[in-house]
């Protein structure tokens, strides 16, 4: 037994929101009380941990995140821009992990934002032969919605000037007609897929350095919201080698890219095999684009599409029907006003020829939203998750009069269940940057954004923990300090909801325990 004594226990349990100490056994909450009353349950053998005034919080529960992909990041040239600031300098970057990429293996780096480089350009093919000429390499954009890949990639995925452009995506050409390397949303599948395929293999070598990572920021549970049959197996071998140290639940995509349909997928043998820490979890499908979803906006009075959307709404209600007959609950991303609006319509359809299929889905992102589709998501009872560091991360601005922008309050005001989330590596990591940027609506330069969409700390708080949990359909053992559920927790070293939000992202993550276990540091 272990008992955590003298501090402030915030339980996210409204029949008992608050204690001074709780106590541990066998991985699950025992008890949370008093420091009298937690100390009268020790044993003689009982270790006793005197907080000293801090605060224990549920741990964080990251309901949308890309664990595996963020894991094997530490193999690939880190482009992030800041603080890389033009074409040469990524060029200098993939040179130096091209030097380390074992024979055989493509180079791939990462983080990259056009709009933040010198040249304001993407980079091309050409930019990444001069890099790296003698073997296939790619450059992930930060939204890792779109890439760019050198010859030898194109050639490899097959692209040459004579190929079409795949419904959902894009390969960008210069005026005499040939691919220029950048690649938007389906377009960029199989060379996405081929960049990892030789490193997944290594996974299990990362894996316990990745989940420290994330027990640092607090998360003790994450959805995966990216794993297609080949991660799944990776995540088994880790977990079974015992180097998942935080619990993951899978989100299945197919074989043949993230955005593809994932209709070669059954839920038998792996997705419902669970190793330590490791779940089966529901079905993503992507709807529309990320850094160009699916918009309808007014010009000049006209109503204007831009983006990319991945389906009509009658084959979306299709899909959903077959997954749910097929046992999946399922997730969906839908970032654009359009892409939503095809979501919800799809939902609703689907709904008419699968009612049961009510409580099987969900909708993530929703970024972009209209008081009409909100009216429609209230309607279906469905939860949402948000990614609220997108406000930390994003400049100020908002798409339109009509149109809102994260549009955290009145989601809530509504009644609309919701969840958070960070999308790492596409948004910062941190639950505490992400719970400040919904508190105060403020950018990483300090801009203010729409600021009366703001919520107050304890409902972010809720909303990175309880909620997200829900969400995931694993309320039941996690998200909140209850005796029975397991011991996922974390310790601040001050109670965030007495400090000014302005100091939240400065809050430190003291030691994260799960299942009772004590993970970090």
């Amino acid at each position: 037994m272990r008992l955590l004594v003298n501090g402030t226990v915030l339980t996210m349990d409204p029949a008992r929101p608050r204690g001074e100490a709780l106590a541990i056994r066998d991985g699950r909450i025992a008890a949370v009380g008093s420091n009298t009353e937690i100390r009268r349950l020790g044993t003689p053998d009982a270790e006793v941990l005197d907080l000293t005034g801090n605060t224990v919080l549920p741990g964080f529960v990251d309901a949308h995140n890309h664990f595996s992909a963020a894991a094997l990041d530490v193999f690939w040239a880190d482009c992030s821009t800041p603080p890389l600031r033009s074409i040469a300098e990524i060029q200098a970057a993939l040179r130096r992990a091209a030097e380390r990429t074992p024979p055989g293996e493509w180079v791939r780096g990462w983080g990259y934002h056009h709009a933040h480089l010198a040249e304001r350009r993407h980079p091309t093919r050409q930019d990444l032969d001069e890099a790296v000429p003698d073997r296939p390499a790619i450059l992930m954009h930060f939204s890792h919605h779109q890439c760019v890949a050198n010859s030898r990639a194109l050639a490899a995925a097959g692209i040459t000037r004579a190929t079409s452009d795949p419904p959902g995506g894009e390969m960008a050409r210069d005026k005499s007609g040939e691919p220029t390397g950048l690649l938007f949303e389906r377009a960029m599948g199989l060379c996405e897929v081929k960049s990892r395929e030789g490193w997944e293999r290594r996974f299990s070598e990362v894996a316990a350095a990745a989940s420290r990572r994330y027990a640092e920021a607090g998360i003790t549970t994450v959805q995966d919201a990216a794993v297609s049959p080949a991660t799944a197996q990776r995540y088994l071998e880790a977990a079974r080698a015992g180097r998942l140290g935080i619990r993951v639940q899978m989100m299945a995509v197919g074989a043949g890219g993230w955005f593809e349909a994932p209709t070669d997928l059954s839920r038998e043998r792996m997705w419902d095999t669970a190793g330590p820490n490791l779940l089966p979890g529901p079905l993503k499908i992507f709807v529309d684009g990320g850094y160009r979803c699916a918009m309808r906006v007014t010009r000049g009075g006209e109503p204007v599409t831009t983006g990319f959307l991945f389906y009509k709404r009658s084959e979306l209600a299709g899909l959903l029907v077959s997954a749910w007959r097929r046992r999946w609950r399922v997730t969906c991303h839908a970032i654009g006003n359009l892409g939503v609006e095809t979501c919800v319509g799809a939902i609703e359809d689907a709904l008419r020829r699968e009612p049961t299929g009510a409580d099987r889905v969900r909708l993530d992102h929703a970024m972009f939203l209209t008081r009409d589709l909100i009216e429609r998501i209230k309607a279906l009872g469905i939860w949402v998750v948000v990614q609220p560091a997108f406000v930390h991360d994003l400049s100020a601005g908002n798409a339109g009069e009509e149109i809102r922008r994260l549009p955290f309050r009145t989601l809530r005001d509504a009644g609309i269940p919701l969840a958070f989330s960070s999308d790492f590596p596409c948004g910062t990591l941190s639950p505490l940057v992400g719970i400040y940027a919904a508190a105060t609506r403020r950018t990483r330069s300090g801009e203010a954004s729409e600021v009366e969409e703001a919520i107050p700390v304890r409902a972010a708080l809720e909303a990175y923990t309880i909620n997200a949990a829900r969400a995931g359909g694993l309320g039941q053992e996690c998200g909140s300090l209850e005796p029975g559920k397991r011991a996922d927790l974390i310790v601040l070293d001050r109670n965030p909801l007495e400090v000014s939000p302005e100091e939240l992202p400065r809050l430190k993550v003291v030691r994260t325990f799960v299942a009772g276990q004590e993970v970090w540091p």
